[in-house]
């Protein structure tokens, strides 16, 4: 596969991937329904209760510190605005719970409901390419075992960006305005990574390959990212609701406007294309 880079990007294509996968959520939720995707979630049994619990559980920590930015949210011009959305991504980066030391709570929110967006990823993917349900326990542990991995290489990456713009600010101070609202964008991306992964693993790409093909649907991974960001604020439901949907909409728009499925790759079992 070519390699991508960021100078690479197409930003009026991502522009419109953008807005084309915000309006797969609707389509997402009426595909899960017509399709009956939950069905074959109670395979996996006292698990899925299990983690989505730990997910829920997550998640209002998650809500906890947006609750307490909102009462304390009093700005008085929209500098002071977008800097009190840089504390805010702050706090959600070092408050979070996370993977080995603190941050990346939205990462561990996915991995625990992994097996909510694994399972509707390859269902939906399952009936966009006309076959049986193929999705099994075997296969979901290897998924897991990915995730995890995806998790930390994504929160690694946020915390590499959050220090190159606090370099890149600090030269330029006069913009430093700027920067919550580019760590945003890049924290919405890497989250939208997370669970576009899914869609991915099952054409047996690497997690570098995946990120390096992402990077080209740049579009949709930032809207995938922002929605599941959204919904993760809905206290008790955002967990299943986000996940279900995000992943759902992630797979209609990944394989609308990818190449995965055109290009000879092949469906196969999670962990086959992991690295």
């Amino acid at each position: 596969m070519e390699k991508m880079h960021f100078r690479d990007i197409q930003w009026k294509e991502a522009g419109e991937q953008f807005r084309y996968t915000l309006f797969q959520l609707p389509e997402a939720y009426r595909f899960v329904r017509e399709q009956k995707l939950w069905q074959g979630l109670g395979n996996y049994s006292w698990l899925t209760r299990v983690l989505i619990f730990m997910a829920v559980i997550l998640a209002l920590k998650f809500f906890g510190i947006f609750l307490s930015w909102v009462q304390g949210f009093h700005p008085g011009s929209a500098g002071e605005a977008l800097s009190s959305m840089g504390v805010l991504a702050g706090r959600f980066f070092k408050e979070g719970f996370g993977f080995i030391i603190n941050g990346g709570t939205k990462y561990g929110v996915i991995v625990l409901a992994e097996i909510l967006v694994f399972h509707f990823s390859r269902r939906a993917l399952d009936v966009l390419n006309g076959d049986a349900a193929t999705a099994n326990l075997s296969d979901f542990f290897k998924a897991q075992i990915r995730s995890v991995k995806v998790g930390v290489y994504a929160w690694a990456v946020e915390l590499v960006i959050s220090i190159m713009l606090g370099i890149a600010f600090g030269i330029f101070g006069s913009l430093s305005a700027l920067k919550p609202a580019l760590l945003f964008i890049a924290q919405c991306y890497l989250l939208g990574f997370a669970i576009i992964d899914n869609y991915n693993e099952q054409y047996g790409l690497s997690i570098q390959e995946s990120m390096q093909y992402t990077l080209r649907y740049l579009g949709i991974a930032t809207a995938i990212g922002l929605a599941a960001y959204l919904l993760l604020l809905i206290p008790l439901a955002g967990p299943i609701a986000g996940t279900v949907l995000t992943s759902v909409a992630a797979t209609l728009a990944m394989y609308e406007l990818s190449d995965l499925h055109k290009t000879g790759y092949k469906v196969v079992g999670p962990g086959e294309g992991e690295n």
